[in-house]
C-alpha cells in the first residue's frame, strides 16, 4: 500500500528508505550503501525497489529526481543553505 500526505501529495518514506535513498542520490552502488549503512547488499536492493515502487519510478535516478522534486532531499542546482 502507498502511502502518500493527501494534503500535498508527498510521498513519506521511512528514516531508513530516506538514509538509503541520500546515497543513491550520492551515486552509491547497493554495495556500497551496504557496507555503509552495516546490511546486506540484498537488503538495499530491497529498499530501492520499495522506494522506486513509492515514487513509481522506473529507475533510480527517476526516484530521485522525484524525491528533489517533492523537496525530499535537497536539489543540487539550488544554492546551498548556510554557505
Amino acid at each position: 500500500e502507498e502511502q502518500r500526505d493527501a494534503t500535498n501529495n508527498i510521498t513519506t518514506l521511512s528514516e531508513r528508505q530516506m538514509q538509503v535513498l541520500a546515497l543513491v542520490a550520492d551515486g552509491r552502488t547497493d554495495n556500497e550503501i551496504a557496507i555503509q549503512l552495516g546490511l546486506s547488499a540484498k537488503t538495499i536492493s530491497s529498499y530501492v525497489a520499495h522506494i522506486r515502487h513509492r515514487f513509481e519510478a522506473q529507475s533510480r535516478a527517476q526516484a530521485v529526481a522525484l524525491a528533489i522534486r517533492q523537496g525530499l532531499l535537497p536539489d543540487p542546482d539550488s544554492p546551498e543553505e548556510g554557505g
